[in-house]
């Protein structure tokens, strides 16, 4: 059997961010899986959050029978779908990573529902000078223009990404805690990579959402890694996550 984790990427994930990472496991005789969301990168969109939950837990089901030892390591907003999941009764006995904090204070203050400012965040991040800015602030190793030019077709190409903004919302977040904070067996076996130079999360987001979760989940603090160190310095990101005990 495989091994390695089960990534759940944040928005606008595309499989090109984890091209340097696969590359250093080769020869490990380790894996990177990742959920392949509906809407990113050119899938068809699901219609409901419901139906995209649906296709989420069928790769799930598909990776926990093909590993010997699962994890599920999530970012951003694959957080939220952890969390989702393990409301749905899903993966609760897999052990799994937070990278970072869960965007809980984000999702809130969304307010209902609103797919324009999900087209806004999109159009923001297709401006070449935004781009220019996102990459100096967000990244420690440059992208040569290739990869540079993968990571940004990936939030572009992500027609769920205004439906998220829309579905993902201060009601929906209150009926997430509403089901986890009541039954703390559904929340177990969490812990918290958080990352010193992450400049798009903050302790703030992560202690608003150990707030509303009533969760105590163990957390360790990485003060060299940004938002992407599977993308800036792979190699010791791999080996944080096999002495996990993946």
């Amino acid at each position: 059997m495989s091994r390695g984790p089960l990534v759940l990427g944040d928005m606008g994930h595309s499989l090109s961010r984890l091209n340097r990472a696969r590359a250093t496991c080769r020869g490990l005789g380790f894996d990177l899986k990742e959920v392949l969301y509906p809407g990113f990168e050119g899938r068809p969109l699901a219609p409901t959050f419901e139906a995209f939950m649906e296709q989420v837990e069928l790769q799930v089901d598909v990776y926990r029978l093909s590993h010997s030892r699962p994890l599920i390591y999530a970012t951003g907003f694959g957080s939220l779908v952890l969390l989702a999941l393990r409301a749905r009764a899903k993966v609760r006995d897999l052990p799994s990573i937070i990278q970072g904090a869960v965007p809980w204070e984000t999702v809130r203050a969304r307010g209902s529902g609103d797919a324009s400012s999900g087209v806004q965040d999109q159009s923001r991040l297709a401006d070449p000078e935004e781009q220019e800015r996102y990459m100096q602030e967000h990244f420690f190793s440059p992208l040569d223009a290739d990869e540079r030019r993968a990571f940004f077709s990936g939030i572009a190409t992500c027609s769920a990404y205004p439906h998220l903004y829309e579905w993902v919302d201060a009601g929906w977040l209150a009926s997430l805690e509403g089901t986890l904070a009541g039954r703390p067996p559904a929340i177990d076996d969490i812990r918290v990579w958080l990352c010193g130079q992450d400049e798009l999360t903050d302790e703030e987001e992560h202690d608003a959402a150990l707030r509303a979760l009533g969760a105590e989940w163990p957390t360790e603090r990485a003060e060299h890694w940004g938002h992407f160190p599977y993308i800036d310095d792979p190699g010791p990101w791999i080996g944080a996550i096999q002495a996990a005990g993946v």
